[in-house]
């Protein structure tokens, strides 16, 4: 997995420290360093240098791709006893990645990162096969001239104001600026250095660098942050780091007090994120319920609102059955009209009749008064005879049409078949040749 580590140190004489040394201890070869009357520093049966390499910026002279020469000759400028002879950065590399990815990798970030703003760059990369596989980076810390020849560290320039002025020196005596010689007036000036490289917000811009160059090249799933635990907003304790004493002494079956430090940690650590889970997991039921408790009121509402619905369907249903029921009882109670108002046609024969009946009983004599029921009935059973009487007739006129058409179908037929068999009678053969 693709851990995130880079770490920047100084080699400095002061400390006792050689340029020749480290840069042969970190490429595994054998160098002579000749501010030590020549001594030399042999390194190449070091195990686990995979790749080296020396990267120049375009001013740089081509005799410093030479290992040897470059560090000479920065002991050689370097004089100061306290004197910075390389800054080294040291990066994990990806274990995800093989070797081709992994030098691209670097070799495109050097060259962005340092060697683009002037530095010359001698690296390496170890790897012994135990899962670490990582990149020694030396640096110069001293620019080079255009003309491919060392600058010094400092440099001295004029002192600007707020605007960016200069500013000028003033006489004490007169209160005015100081006239030099040739009538020239003079100028505070003061010390800066040669370039920005001993900048400490360099060290965050090539650490966040190198995470955005590193997760280029793996999954997004395994991206690693420059940021700290404490940064990012992660609790979760950091473990320290280890080192290569400590892993040789847990290798050899002991017991590093580092190693046992990081350990303990990861345990917290484990034991925290546990926690951490099941707090999520009790804030999610607790999410869970509410939103249930939501949805219930939610369902409760709609149910009474669909019974007070119905509810208030079944009353006005109701009402129009009572009013139906109303209407109905209205109609059945209503006294009906005699003769309905309409007039009825008398032929003569009733004229007859009703006179002979006014004659002999007086007004309105033998006619009844009032319809009874069995005169209804009467009536009823008159009409459904007359009714019976009638279908009866038409079931009689259609079988007789049915035996006229089947009678005049047989009589057709007969005609045609005695035609026939007198036209076979009749019929003589013709007499002829050949017949």
């Amino acid at each position: 997995m693709a851990i995130f580590h880079l770490s920047v140190k100084i080699i400095s004489r002061s400390s006792g420290r050689s340029a020749i040394a480290a840069a042969a201890y970190r490429a595994g070869e054998k160098l002579k360093n000749e501010e030590k009357g020549g001594k030399v520093h042999d390194f190449s049966r070091k195990k686990g240098v995979v790749y080296s390499e020396i990267q120049l910026p375009e001013n740089a002279p081509n005799e410093y791709k030479d290992r040897q020469t470059l560090w000479n000759k920065v002991q050689e400028v370097e004089k100061r006893a306290d004197a910075q002879l390389a800054r080294e950065v040291e990066v994990a590399l990806p274990q995800e990645l093989d070797r081709k990815k992994q030098i691209e990798l670097a070799h495109d970030y050097i060259q962005k990162q340092f060697v683009n703003k002037g530095m010359i760059a001698d690296w390496s990369i170890h790897d012994k096969g135990d899962g670490n596989p990582h990149a020694h980076i030396m640096l110069t810390t001293r620019s080079l001239k255009k003309d491919g020849s060392w600058a010094s560290k400092q440099k001295s320039t004029y002192l600007l104001d707020e605007n960016g002025e200069k500013v000028p020196q003033i006489d004490p005596k007169t209160g005015k600026q100081k006239i030099g010689a040739r009538g020239r007036k003079m100028w505070k000036r003061t010390t800066v250095a040669y370039n920005d490289w001993n900048n400490r917000d360099n060290v965050e811009l090539w650490r966040s660098e190198w995470a955005k160059q590193v997760n280029r090249y793996i999954e997004p799933s395994k991206k690693i942050d420059n940021r700290s635990y404490k940064r990012q907003g992660i609790a979760k304790m950091p473990t320290i780091h280890e080192g290569y004493a400590a892993r040789e002494i847990e290798k050899r079956g002991g017991n590093s007090d580092r190693a046992e430090i990081n350990r303990t940690i990861k345990k917290i650590n484990l034991t925290e994120n546990n926690i951490m889970i099941l707090l999520d997991k009790i804030e999610r039921i607790k999410i869970g319920r509410k939103q249930l408790k939501k949805l219930r009121e939610r369902a409760i509402k709609a149910f009474i609102k669909i019974i007070r619905d119905k509810k208030r369907q079944y009353q006005l249903f109701k009402q129009k059955i009572d009013r139906w029921e109303e209407q109905l009882n209205e109609q059945f109670n209503r006294p009906s009209k005699q003769n309905d108002g309409r007039k009825r046609e008398t032929s003569s024969e009733d004229t007859a009749i009703t006179k002979g009946i006014g004659e002999k009983g007086g007004r309105n004599q033998g006619i009844p008064d009032r319809i009874t029921e069995s005169d209804l009935e009467q009536q009823a059973v008159e009409i459904e005879q007359r009714e019976i009487d009638e279908i009866a007739k038409r079931q009689r006129l259609s079988r007789s049409n049915g035996t006229e058409k089947t009678i005049r179908r047989e009589r057709k037929t007969n005609t045609g078949r005695e035609k026939r068999n007198q036209y076979y009678r009749d019929y003589t053969k013709p007499k002829g040749r050949g017949m």
